[in-house]
């Protein structure tokens, strides 16, 4: 039987899309990870904003229109606080959170299966991905979950619980070492709270790098999403000085008002942030960042959202997303007064887009130049295309799928740069 796993959301669900597929191909079904005529389709499901539940809907009713003889599976973080609704939409297996761990014991049964709170029994010790979900060059390692944060707008932590999982040091060598013996060069750390890796089991996100970093290969590392009250001093300097890890981070911003940021109930202000992008500049100054930025939230000025577009010219971020607020049930902020107008929301984030988009080239326009290390892992019209450290889209005309390329940048595009593949002379002398 044929299972099509299709994934929304962070890189942690791509993980957990990737344990998934591991587990029924085990069980002898043949998975894809695209929308083709399947058996069997299960969605990997976010609920982080009302888009994302919209788009979940969306796809279930196309699937059950296109393929009406097909089972539909719904699983993830709107499973976990949405299976009434999804019960409606038709959906035939619905599996929360930890159920789909299990996936292949539940795959023949129907109805609602979700552990509301199983994140008080849960450990990480038995998610360990053996290979990745296609014959890619990139694997995402989970290493974390729980998030103790409280801001105000999210729903992710009543999905996903608000007590620290962090997987063992010694288990996430492992797993790196046999995604690194079976050829993948890029292996991205993710976690929903990545910063706080380690604090149930004494350790820290420090101490898993500096593990990490002694297996040898060629290969790197990238980190997911870290929050700015994470980063200090010695974490800084190891991932800007470690050749093995990649000189980019995706820091969330959400805004660059401080008081904004104070509503939201973020860990940081306006000076915090730009206090941490100064000491990862002071060891890069070509150090990619890029963030998340959301626009509309309840009593978000004029002034505010100028504050926010101040931050986004003066870090120069390599890439924003920018989306829009929309109330989460059960949130502080659903409960907010001033609720910022439909109409202003998009006019805000359409700005917030077209300022975004031209400091990101402002940024590229600085790499010109200069010599990256790009992962082939495309090629089509003859142009080999992948990213480099800096998580900066390349196309090049030379290259070998799977393999990181020496190149020199040599132009800007709209959606990345050009390069040339950077032969080192040698002396006839």
């Amino acid at each position: 039987m044929r299972v099509s796993v299709l994934t929304y959301g962070c890189k942690l669900n791509q993980y957990e899309s990737e344990l998934m597929a591991e587990k029924l191909e085990n069980e002898g079904y043949i998975v894809v990870n695209e929308e083709v005529e399947s058996d069997i389709f299960v969605i990997n499901s976010c609920v982080v904003t009302n888009e994302a539940t919209r788009k979940i809907k969306q796809q279930i009713r196309r699937l059950k229109r296109k393929f009406p003889g097909a089972k539909v599976v719904v699983t993830g973080c709107y499973s976990q606080l949405g299976f009434e609704e999804l019960e409606k939409e038709g959906v035939d297996l619905v599996l929360g959170n930890n159920e789909k761990k299990y996936i292949d014991k539940y795959l023949r049964e129907s109805g609602v299966f979700v552990d509301k709170a199983y994140w008080n029994r849960n450990t990480l010790e038995d998610e360990f991905v053996f290979s990745s979900l296609a014959e890619r060059t990139r694997a995402f390692i989970k290493v974390q979950d729980g998030c103790t944060n409280t801001c105000s707008y999210c729903a992710i932590r009543f999905a996903r619980g608000n007590r620290i999982r962090s997987k063992p040091v010694e288990l996430v060598v492992s797993e790196v070492l046999r995604l690194v013996n079976k050829d993948y060069k890029e292996i991205v750390i993710t976690g929903l709270n990545l910063g706080k890796f380690g604090k149930d089991i004494d350790s820290s996100l420090h101490e898993l790098l500096r593990s990490l970093v002694k297996i040898k290969g060629d290969f790197r590392i990238r980190l997911s999403s870290i929050n700015p009250e994470d980063l200090d001093e010695e974490l800084i300097n190891l991932i800007g000085t470690e050749e093995k890890i990649c000189n980019h981070l995706h820091i969330p911003l959400q805004s660059g008002s401080t008081d904004v940021l104070k509503n939201m109930r973020r860990n940081y202000t306006q000076d915090d942030y730009l206090r941490v992008v100064g000491s990862i500049r002071k060891i890069d100054p070509n150090f990619s960042i890029t963030t998340d930025i959301m626009v509309g939230f309840p009593g978000e000025s004029e002034k505010d959202f100028e504050e926010t577009l101040k931050v986004v010219r003066e870090v120069l971020f390599s890439k924003v997303h920018a989306f829009r607020y929309s109330d989460r049930p059960n949130t502080l902020a659903s409960k907010m007064s001033k609720k910022v107008p439909g109409n202003v929301k998009k006019e805000r984030v359409e700005v917030l887009e077209k300022v975004s988009t031209s400091v990101a080239k402002d940024y590229r326009k600085r790499l010109v130049g200069r010599k990256a290390k790009v992962l082939i892992e495309s090629y089509k019209n003859k142009i080999y295309s992948g990213y480099d450290e800096y998580y900066v889209l390349h196309e090049t005309s030379h290259g070998e799928f799977g393999k990181i390329e020496n190149v020199t940048i040599q132009a800007v595009t709209d959606e990345g740069v050009i390069s040339k593949k950077y032969e080192r002379k040698v002396s006839n002398r």
